[in-house]
């Protein structure tokens, strides 16, 4: 564990440093803005579990998870920590090498240099990620739920195959979430929920960012936050993106069934500044004070960005046993254009597959839980650890960055601390 978390440092350290430089234009289409909380269960599971009302955070997803597992829940706080391309960098035994002489303190500069050299042109081609962090608050009070996440991202863009044509986007998102779920139908042999929920969403993502300049900030970090500032170019904006679900209980809610509709009304109305400063001083003047010699920005950029909405469906069969609590989901996920082609000849059964996610959890005691999943072909991994007020979630999986299926699987490994009641 030591060894994964210097290897994050290092590779966070190589982002921060690569703001100075700048692109004529970052392919915003390319990177996927619509905004969810890091889920480490819903990621080991294959990225499903639509259906299954357990833990707080299942209402992101499925809003009338709320209606479905009415109750006391909170988390004071939660922090989640994502990296992704681990894989490659591990399996370089001149890496590891360095990454022990980091954690005993003898790298030399040239190592750290060749390390986060390696880190960077492990992405490869097209788009990739480097590493996500998220720090929430969440609450449940019978059927409302109520979360407050701030979460920071850092994409990759890579137009060549150098590192000179690595270009870096970090991200930060600010969310404020409102959910409501309304059970109308209760009985031991049928339930029907409904729910829904808004995020109020205030978006910043930095233009695209040099890979040369992240070598040269390795050892030299004094001007990362000047840079970040006052030199490079950011966009920011809000949007107020709903979600909605209406699931269907069977057998006291052991068999379930959800339809969800996520991220309508997902459009960013976003204003281009000339860096971080100009932007924060924009939601509060006077915040930050603009250094000497520094003039104020002219007239600003605004444009909307928007993100499609997505339709999915869920199955879960979760039993609420004393002991063993098992749990098996399936989901249909962005359905949205293969509904639409129902009764066409564009329409094949077979393409189903493409859009399936399956998982399955085992929980002994409500102490230790092993998962797994499959992802659109993809494996996942995970377990947790539950303790009085406590719960630590770990996930490690692939998924696809490529345009199609088994051009660019990527791994990630997600390590999640819950303080809270999340039972």
């Amino acid at each position: 564990m030591k060894k994964i978390i210097t290897i994050v440092l290092i590779a966070l350290l190589a982002c921060c440093a690569v703001f100075a430089d700048t692109i004529d234009k970052v392919e915003y289409p390319e990177l996927d803005l619509a905004f969810q909380p890091t889920m480490p269960k819903y990621d080991a599971m294959g990225q499903s579990g639509l259906a299954v009302p357990t833990k707080l955070d299942s209402f992101y997803t499925n809003p009338a998870n709320l209606a479905v597992k009415r109750g006391l829940a909170f988390t004071v706080p939660s922090v989640s920590l994502t990296v992704y391309n681990l894989q490659k960098l591990i399996a370089d035994e001149e890496a590891m090498e360095t990454v022990n002489h980091i954690v005993d303190k003898t790298a030399t500069d040239e190592e750290k240099i060749g390390l986060a050299t390696k880190y960077l042109n492990n992405l490869g081609s097209g788009k990739n990620a480097i590493a996500k962090i998220d720090m929430g608050l969440g609450l449940q009070l019978g059927s409302l739920g109520l979360g407050t996440n701030v979460q920071i991202k850092i994409h990759s863009l890579n137009k060549g195959s150098s590192l000179a044509s690595i270009y870096l986007i970090p991200e930060v998102n600010v969310a404020q979430t409102l959910g409501l779920g309304l059970k109308i139908i209760d009985t031991n042999a049928l339930s029907l929920s409904l729910g829904a929920s808004v995020h109020g969403v205030y978006k910043a993502y930095f233009k695209g960012i040099g890979g040369n300049t992240a070598i040269t900030f390795v050892n030299n970090s004094d001007q990362i936050a000047e840079t970040l500032l006052w030199d490079t170019p950011v966009m920011g904006g809000w949007a107020l993106p709903v979600d909605a679900g209406v699931t269907l209980g069977l057998a006291d809610d052991t068999f379930l069934i959800c339809a969800t509709a996520n991220n309508l009304n997902g459009t960013y109305h976003m204003q281009s500044f000339a860096g971080a400063g100009y932007l924060i001083n924009s939601l509060k003047e006077g915040t930050i004070e603009v250094p000497e010699g520094r003039e104020e920005p002219g007239e600003t950029v605004r444009f909307d960005v928007q993100t499609p909405w997505e339709l999915n469906f869920g199955f879960a069969f979760a039993p609420d046993w004393s002991l063993l609590r098992p749990t098996i989901t399936a989901d249909l996920v962005d359905m949205l254009e293969m509904c639409q082609n129902i009764g066409k000849d564009s329409f094949r059964a077979e393409d189903l597959l493409l859009h399936l996610n399956l998982g399955a959890e085992v929980e002994l005691l409500k102490l230790v839980t092993a998962r797994v999943g499959i992802n659109r072909g993809y494996m996942s991994v995970g377990a947790a650890v539950n303790l009085l007020l406590a719960r630590v979630d770990l996930s490690y999986g692939w998924q696809e960055f490529g345009a199609e299926i088994g051009d660019k699987p990527v791994d990630s490994f997600t390590v999640k601390v819950i303080i809270g009641y999340d039972k």
